[in-house]
C-alpha cells in the first residue's frame, strides 16, 4: 500500500476542439503534474496531519506554481485509490 501526494498545477486555459488554439482564463484549471515533481511518496505509518505537514514543506520547496495537493492512498500510482485529503 503506497501513500503519496499528487501535486497539482493550472492548465493553460485551451479551449477543447478550437483550432487553430484558443486559450481563456474561464477554462484553467487545476491538472496533475508530471514527472517526478508531480508526486512525493509518503511514509504511510505516519498520521495523517504529519503527513499534509510534510506534503506543504515539499510544496512550498518546489516553487509558488503548485495550486494545490491531494494525499493518496494507493496500492500503485496507476489505480485511483482512495483520496485522504485535499488542499485546494
Amino acid at each position: 500500500m503506497k501513500v503519496y501526494a499528487q501535486f497539482y498545477h493550472n492548465s493553460t486555459g485551451y479551449i477543447n476542439g478550437s483550432c487553430p488554439p484558443e486559450f481563456s482564463k474561464e477554462n484553467i484549471k487545476p491538472i496533475p503534474m508530471c514527472g517526478s515533481n508531480g508526486v512525493f511518496i509518503l511514509d504511510g505509518r505516519n498520521n495523517l496531519s504529519t503527513m499534509v505537514m510534510d506534503s506543504t514543506n515539499r510544496e512550498l520547496k518546489l516553487g509558488n506554481n503548485i495550486r494545490g495537493f491531494k494525499i493518496i492512498r494507493a496500492e500503485r500510482f496507476t489505480d485511483k485509490g482512495q483520496i485522504l485529503y485535499s488542499s485546494f
